[in-house]
């Protein structure tokens, strides 16, 4: 997440950069000292037992438990599954540093963490996934259920196999913090699982707690801290850490315990908004993150320990926020960056790695997640098998029989800080997007989706965000699925909303310019209206402003474009449509373009303009799950018209 020397100028004051400056220079000095800690013989450390994991065996449902036991016999036979990349031939010892798609690989050397990137058709984001040995987990689970010993063997076997082919600070699984934190922590959740260790387990056990001390010395000295920016990436360290210190005890860790309980605490109401949502501008990053917070309370839960009112606060928060925008099955919407992140794999991955094809998968289909919040501050949706891992029962709060279909039926939620609301009329909903730039515009994860908005009818999305696709394996593609073209909102002069920086050092930077107006919302005639405006094209003298309009009676909603400015300008308006649906007909007609749209429904779409239009169906991708894509399609409007001008669509369907 690298800005221009000059965007840092320009956002940051000069006491942040001085105090900037000041931390980079003691880094230095800082990373030097910890990492000497390394030479020591012995090991200052012994493993604790801390119970993450409820004891005993869960009374999962029996699907719950083949899927488990399924997925622990693939990686038993050296096949690893993955959401966007399909079930992998590895081997019982895998290539820890090889991209298995490109069969690229990265060397056995130190290796700094703007090397890893090398835009020659490979992607970190394969081995880096493979080497958080998020799988140890699931063959531990395995164990629980069954008490087979080969689930426990091959465990151990892999995770010794990875600790004598990746020592510390060499290759490319030792290149950044956050990597170092979530592999740490699949380690310490798999020891819970098959603990208590075995006497002539003892050195194994004492092998793989050194290997931990080192994940903790590793990341203290290369902590992803900064004073100008806090993402996702200095969180996972810091929970990381704060996990390690439960699971290690030693010299001063009573006091890294309390020390990184206390940032990660403080990081929630730095990093998430008021209204619940991740400011990262992402829904992907926002599920990552929630786990990441999610797991912090339940170590606190393991060790009796009670957490600030305003943690659990903000956390119930961001449950809601997710409780809210889900459909029924548990789908949230792909808003910005979605890379597939997890802490742990729930029972939706394993179902989709083991049961679905892979342009059927949804990264963002986490109804076990929400299952979690449900049993922990209560909800509406998801199912609490995941949860009962950790001991925990469902929520129940009296609620009156009207009041719970006031919450099935909810017509309105907004988060004004997030940018987003949706609204609800029967079996149809609407998410209007105007989501302020990541993390104050100083983010990486921003897409140009201003005034981009989602149909979902009968729970399923129609018109939806065309997704991810990847980061840097193809970068043309990176940059065309972040593109304001991407999105189903407007694009004027062919310019984008924030201006995308597409030199090979860009892909993670975007401009600032696409300024947001807050959400209004209220009711007029039997219609619900949703109404903000985006500054991205003042370079221009252009501005934007939609309003959305849910017509219950009408079974239809009504968009409407207002294009503030002067002088004539081209327009363009796209609206992507889901996998299974299709256009069926486009007729041109000047000022107006009627176009036919089926799935499990007929939907219609009229669009008007204030000057001769042009419309056809295009072929399009849309990427549900990192590292790869879909083909679907899309009804692409343009044509010019002199500012300012009007624009209305009509989207409209049968019972």
């Amino acid at each position: 997440m690298r800005r221009s020397f000059r965007d840092v100028l320009k956002q940051e004051s000069p006491v942040s950069l001085a105090r900037e400056a000041i931390w980079r220079t003691r880094k230095r000095w800082y990373r030097h000292r910890v990492l000497a800690r390394l030479d020591e013989e012995s090991c200052p450390v012994k493993f604790r037992e801390v119970h993450y994991y409820a004891s005993g065996i869960p009374d999962v449902h029996p699907t719950s438990r083949a899927l488990i036991i399924a997925c622990a016999d693939e990686i038993c036979e050296g096949r690893f599954p993955f959401l966007g990349y399909g079930t992998q031939e590895l081997g019982r010892e895998p290539k820890w540093n090889v991209d298995f798609i490109s069969a690229l690989e990265w060397p056995s050397a130190p290796i700094r963490d703007h090397e890893v990137v090398r835009l020659d058709g490979s992607d970190v984001k394969v081995p880096y996934e493979l080497s958080r040995l998020q799988f140890l987990p699931i063959l531990g689970k395995a164990y629980v259920l069954t008490r087979r010993e080969c689930y426990r063997e091959t465990a151990k076997r892999l995770l010794s196999h990875w600790m004598d082919t990746n020592p510390v600070g060499i290759g490319v699984n030792w290149s950044i913090a956050m990597e170092a934190a979530l592999r740490a922590m699949s380690i310490c959740f798999l020891l819970n699982l098959i603990s208590p260790l075995r006497p002539d387990e003892e050195i194994w056990l004492a092998s793989v707690t050194r290997c931990l001390w080192h994940h903790m010395v590793y990341i203290e000295a290369h902590i992803e801290f900064s004073h100008l920016i806090s993402s996702n990436h200095y969180l996972s360290n810091v929970v990381g850490l704060y996990c390690l210190s439960e699971f290690l005890e030693g010299r001063k860790m009573s006091a890294k315990r309390r020390l990184y309980r206390q940032r990660v605490e403080s990081e929630i109401l730095r990093q998430v908004y008021d209204d619940g949502g991740d400011y990262e501008a992402s829904i992907g990053y926002h599920v990552l993150v929630t786990q990441m917070f999610t797991s912090t309370l339940l170590l606190m839960r393991a060790s009796k320990v009670a957490p600030e009112p305003s943690f659990l606060e903000r956390l119930r928060r961001m449950y809601r926020m997710m409780d809210e925008l889900a459909s029924p099955s548990g789908q949230l919407p792909h808003v910005g960056d979605c890379d597939d992140g997890r802490v742990e794999l729930l029972l939706d991955d394993l179902q989709q790695m083991l049961w679905m094809k892979v342009a059927e998968r949804n990264s963002l289909r986490v109804s076990r997640l929400l299952g979690i919040g449900k049993s922990l501050f209560g909800g509406r949706n998801g199912s609490t098998e995941d949860a009962k891992w950790y001991g925990l029962g469902e929520v129940t709060t009296p609620v009156s029989s009207a009041a719970a279909q006031d919450m099935r039926r909810h017509r309105t939620a907004i988060f004004p800080q997030s940018g987003i609301a949706l609204v609800r009329a029967e079996q149809t909903e609407v998410l209007f997007l105007a989501v302020p730039n990541g993390i104050f515009g100083k983010g990486s994860h921003t897409h140009n989706d201003k005034l981009s908005f989602v149909l979902r009818l009968d729970g399923d999305e129609v018109l939806c965000d065309s997704g991810t696709g990847n980061y840097t394996r193809n970068p043309n593609l990176r940059n065309q699925f972040r593109a304001t073209a991407a999105h189903n909102t407007i694009m004027i002069d062919g310019q984008e909303q924030n201006i995308i920086d597409r030199s090979t050092g860009g892909l993670f930077r975007i401009g600032t310019e696409a300024e947001v107006s807050r959400i209004e919302h209220w009711n007029e005639n039997g219609s619900v209206c949703l109404r903000a405006s985006h500054f991205g094209y003042k370079r221009f003298g252009a501005t934007h402003t939609r309003t959305i309009r849910l017509v219950e009676s009408q079974r239809e909603v009504i968009l409407e474009d207002q294009l503030g400015g002067s002088g004539t300008h081209t327009l363009e308006i796209n609206f992507h449509l889901a996998p299974g649906w299709k256009v069926t007909s486009v007729e041109n007609l000047q000022s107006e373009i009627c176009a036919r749209v089926s799935g499990r429904r007929e939907l219609g779409i009229i669009f008007r303009g204030s000057g001769n239009v042009c419309g056809r169906q295009e072929a399009s991708l849309v990427s549900t799950a990192y590292g790869s894509s879909t083909p679907s399609s899309r009804l692409r409007f343009w044509g010019e018209s002199i500012f300012p001008a009007r624009l209305t669509t009509t989207l409209s369907w049968a019972p």
